[in-house]
Parts: structure tokens; sequence; C-alpha cells
């Protein structure tokens, strides 16, 4: 059973891709949620923060990615949990083991199969390069 920010992190994810998606009421989706006030707010929280720096956090994004591939690419929900992923090594208080391992967690339980290893790939990249 996964911990409630884990649950939290799922619900950012979900936040962020319905609001790329084009839903302009992506926060209706907490009214949806079964988690607990303290959790949903931390959900909204991060999606307010992804989505405040997209721009930075695909940059720092692009910067990693192997020849030929652009964050356009790169499908929506990979997108939100690499945002997701790169906000929490570069500007949350996140320990960087947490952030890559939640990150390639939700890329198992989100994403394409072939997500997790280009998750923790640019993640730890970008976690090298903070050294």
């Amino acid at each position: 059973m996964s911990s409630a920010r884990h649950q939290a992190r799922i619900l950012a994810i979900q936040l962020l891709y319905s609001s790329e998606m084009g839903n302009d009421r992506p926060h209706a989706l907490i009214g949806e949620s079964r988690l607990s006030k303290k959790y949903t707010d931390f959900a909204a929280e991060l999606f307010s923060a992804v989505s405040s720096n997209v721009a930075e956090l695909d940059a720092k994004i692009a910067e990693t990615l192997n020849e030929g591939w652009t964050i356009e690419r790169l499908g929506a929900v990979e997108r939100a949990i690499l945002r997701l992923g790169v906000h929490e090594l570069l500007l949350a208080s996140v320990d960087s083991a947490i952030a890559i391992n939640e990150a390639v967690e939700l890329s198992k339980e989100m994403a394409d199969e072939n997500a997790p290893p280009l998750i923790n790939g640019v993640l730890e990249s970008i976690r090298k390069s903070l050294r």
C-alpha cells in the first residue's frame, strides 16, 4: 500500500496532466479525491509550484535528453512526472534519492513501460549536475 504523500503526488500528476490537456478547471479533481485535506493541499501546492515554473523545469529536462529528443516528444504523463521530479530535486526540500525514487515509482504506475528508465536517467543526470 502506498503512502498518502505518494497518493498526493499521483493527484498532482493528474492535475498537471489535466491542465496540459486543456482542462481549465483541473482543481475539480481535488474534490473527487479521497485524500485528507492535508494531502490534497500538498497535491495542490505541488501542482501550483510546478505550473509556475514549467519553462525553467522544461529547460532543465531538455538539457539532459538524448540527442533527437525534445520535451514535446515525450508523452504528457512522462512530462508531468519529470516536471514534478525536477521540481522536487531543484526547488523543494526533498532528498534527491526520494525525489528520484518517487518519480520512477509514479512512472511505473502511470506511464508507458519504457518510461521508468527514461525518468531515472534524466533525474539522475540532473542530480549529478547539482554536485
